[in-house]
């Protein structure tokens, strides 16, 4: 695995207001189209043996019934044969496939015998059936060359090499790929490796009996059809120029932005031949937006070759039948793949010791407890586990140790030693793994290491199909960088109640939108029928309905000091607010969170204005929860922007709750602040205080301008209360009104409104901050309304009263 460092990222260009008029509509289907479409396609693997008897029905019939005119002709010119074949536009729909057959096919000469038609149809009607139930599209040569008519390869060519072991064989190839579209050249085949195994930091390459053809590990023509849908020519090696035709390039040589230097370099030169591209590519020469769905057109592209699929098959159907129940086979199974091997635990003390400043702490974490793991990513140990690792290569003891934790713990395990199928075992050592890498994608959960290669990809290419997956070390995911498709999970809670705020809600999602890096999830109280609820969900919105356990007892205990507490907030007079308020708290125990290891929560009054990633949090990441200043640069810190570290928070859960629950003050914590944000700092002070979240990520618009800011949090007063000030004169936030105006509000406020074109309050609002900016009008609006640059907009006397009235 190469070495990884965290470059900056610039800021992306800024939308248009008419890029958001027309985006009311999804094209993504629905989360329970899916479920269904999925339950059907098992129902039909359960009663496979009653459709082939009935089909096999229908065929005697047809093939006996009466016909009309001479044997071997029907009515028409030509007869028309209806095969059922897997639509290459859905993964989830059959189509119909139209195959013209030659009328003197049946004549009477040599016409085979009714025994052997029937036969004939029936193996030709199981085969395609067998491709519907196995969700395997199987396009012929031919369908492959109609395709290639229209896209001719280029003039140019690019030739590149693979390296290591399987993931990084997979990813060398979606580099080499990626780096011909950035240069404009028509990439070529590589050759692959039977055996790529790192004992030190040197890259393994293909060489002598090494090598492996393409086509021996994957389906060749499915990965050049579904390459050539998407617009990607690649030559097969024998369509290429021969080898003394291209100029051979070491991209170590080249810096940090290799396609800058090879395009300027090598630009001249028709044909191009460099070594491995793995991780070559730095994250400042990647556009995600660009190069995400060529990323995804090569990997969704790689699928197993006959012989490896099979194996697959085989694997899964003995996992499951290992980890029967009362002699019933298993429905499903969980996969675990654990690196615990010699060479990874080389690996980590060299990885760990990189001298370059980057913080490398999570290589070999929690490997040793990993049962521990298991449990707070809530695996069932009802369902069987598949552990995958190169055992060859693991010291005795300590698999010993491990696997010894994992069934003391209750698990049922099941490794390769368990179910390769015996053909299987003299298969070269990254055959193995790329079975082993499928066996993952048919489990019902998956969770690995996030700095090995193998399982961050896998977990990545998982969660782009939306399967369930999960790191059990912690920390970041190295490879994100460099592979620019990992979507931070995104959380924000609403209701249906609201409706004055649902033009900020739609702005955040929207400017989240543009810069794509984020996966949106809505903890959703009330109607999902209400207009924002179907907005959220048209706007590619998870939406989770979720009932806390606590609900009851937490609105008996606000309601013991109800009087009391309406000084502090409106919110101790409604029920639903008081209990949506305190949803953030449940972050780490919703089922569909429960994959994650960090999740950034937030409240609906802010936009984003730059790309956010994991590792711009900076290394290490957050022990358990980080938050950053409220209006003063003091503790308690302000909860509306959360970087929630979920296992942790799992792991605390019960223990929170007691304390939140423990409270005789009806839901205030004196000196940490009333509800949901007051129990957080209180229980998490420690962690707060030695780790605070950087300003950049909850910037508000009272403060002085920050280009460098991730995203705006309208804190205090909302946009429509600044419009109201400028027409009445009153803010109920003293002097923050005031303080926006002559801070940086207006600068972020003509960014702000292009994401909602259609509120024209609101553009109002950036009319007047367009005068505003002018200092000769700023000048005289001050002296009309009387506005000082004051340093402090609260009076000292009423800083809890507002620090409790702007949260709340």
């Amino acid at each position: 695995m190469g070495r990884y460092r965290v470059g900056l990222r610039g800021r992306e260009a800024r939308p248009t207001r008419s890029s958001f008029r027309d985006r009311s509509q999804s094209t993504s289907p629905s989360r329970c189209t899916q479920s269904s479409l999925r339950a059907i396609l098992n129902r039909l693997q359960s009663y496979r043996i009653y459709l082939l008897v009935g089909a096999a029905l229908l065929v005697l019939l047809y093939l006996t019934w009466p016909r009309s005119g001479p044997r071997g002709t029907a009515q028409h010119e030509h007869a028309v044969e209806l095969t059922p074949r897997w639509s290459s536009k859905s993964e989830t729909s059959a189509s119909t496939n139209l195959r013209v057959r030659d009328p003197d096919h049946t004549s009477t000469s040599g016409s085979p015998t009714l025994a052997k038609r029937v036969t004939a149809e029936l193996e030709h009607l199981e085969h395609g059936l067998q491709r519907l139930l196995k969700n395997r599209f199987l396009p012929s040569r031919d369908d492959l060359s109609k395709l290639l008519q229209n896209l001719p390869p280029k003039q140019q060519t690019l030739r590149f090499k693979v390296c290591n072991g399987f993931a990084n064989q997979r990813l060398s190839v979606v580099y080499g790929v990626l780096l011909a579209q950035h240069l404009g050249r028509t990439p070529v085949l590589p050759v692959l490796m039977r055996d790529g195994i790192q004992r030190s930091d040197a890259t393994v390459m293909a060489h002598g009996a090494n090598k492996v053809p393409f086509e021996d590990v994957y389906d060749l023509t499915f990965f050049l059809y579904e390459l050539a849908k998407a617009g990607i020519r690649m030559l097969e090696p024998h369509e290429a120029p021969r080898l003394s035709a291209y100029t051979e390039v070491s991209l170590g040589s080249l810096g940090a932005n290799v396609s800058g230097a090879l395009d300027t370099t090598y630009g001249h030169v028709q044909h191009l031949s460099i070594d491995c591209p793995l991780f070559k590519m730095s994250p400042g020469e990647m556009n995600q937006r660009l190069d995400e769905p060529i990323i995804w057109a090569v990997l969704d592209a790689l699928r197993p070759a006959q012989l490896p699929y099979s194996y697959v098959e085989t694997m899964q159907r003995a996992i499951k039948h290992l980890g029967a129940i009362n002699g019933k086979p298993a429905a499903r199974y969980n996969f675990l793949h654990l690196r615990l091997e010699n060479d990874w635990v080389a690996h980590c003390k060299r990885w760990s010791n990189i001298p370059d400043g980057v913080v490398r702490d999570n290589c070999y974490n929690n490997t040793e407890t990993i049962d521990v793991q298991l449990r707070l990513f809530a695996f069932s140990t009802n369902v069987p586990l598949y552990v995958a690792s190169y055992w060859n290569d693991v010291e005795p003891e300590r698999a010993k140790k491990v696997m010894g934790r994992l069934v003391d713990a209750g698990y049922r395990v099941i490794t390769s030693n368990d179910v390769f199928p015996e053909a299987m075992k003299a298969e070269d050592r990254e055959i193995k793994a790329l079975v082993e890498y499928y066996v993952g994608f048919g489990a019902s959960r998956f969770i690995g290491n996030s700095v090995s290669t193998f399982a961050a990809l896998a977990l990545l290419e998982r969660r782009h199909q939306k399967l369930w997956a999960a790191y059990y070390n912690g920390g970041n995911i190295p490879v994100a960088p460099y592979l620019p498709v990992h979507k931070l999970p995104w959380v924000f809670t609403y209701n249906s109640w609201s409706g004055k705020y649902d033009y900020m809600l739609k702005a955040a999602v929207r400017s989240a939108a543009h810069f794509n890096t984020l996966m949106p999830y809505c903890i959703f109280d009330g109607n999902t029928s209400s207009s924002i609820g179907r907005w959220l969900v048209d706007n590619n919105v998870t939406m989770i309905r979720h009932v806390p356990s606590w609900r009851d007892e937490l609105l008996k205990k606000a309601q013991s000091r109800m009087k009391d507490n309406v000084q502090h907030s409106h919110l101790y007079k409604n029920p639903d607010m008081l209990v949506s308020t305190f949803q953030r708290v449940d972050l780490p125990v919703v089922p569909i969170l429960d994959q994650y290891t960090y999740v950034l929560y937030t409240d609906a009054d802010v936009y984003f204005r730059r790309a956010i990633h994991l590792d711009d949090f900076g290394l290490p990441l957050p022990r358990s929860v980080s938050m950053s200043y409220e209006f003063y640069k003091m503790f308690p810190y302000n909860a509306g922007i959360i970087m929630a570290n979920l296992p942790t928070m799992r792991r605390n859960y019960k223990a929170f709750l007691a304390m939140m629950l423990d409270n005789d003050d009806g839901l205030y914590y004196p000196n940490y602040g009333p509800a949901d944000q007051g129990i957080i700092n209180k229980f998490y002070e420690h962690d707060l205080r030695n780790q605070m979240l950087n300003q950049a990520f909850n910037t508000k618009p009272y403060n002085d301008f920050d280009p460098n800011s991730f995203l705006i949090h309208f804190h205090g007063p909302k946009p429509h209360e600044y419009l109201s000030y400028l027409e009445t004169g009153k803010c109920d936030f003293y002097s923050v009104c005031e303080q926006g105006f002559l801070k940086s509000l207006c600068q972020y406020v003509q960014e702000w409104q292009v994401y909602i074109p259609e509120e024209t309050e609101m553009m109002r609002l950036g009319d007047s901050c367009t005068w505003l900016t002018n200092p000769t009008i700023m000048a005289v609006f001050q002296k009309k309304t009387g506005l000082l640059a004051q340093n402090q907009a609260v009076p000292d006397d009423k800083r809890q009263e507002f620090t409790q009235k702007q949260r709340l």
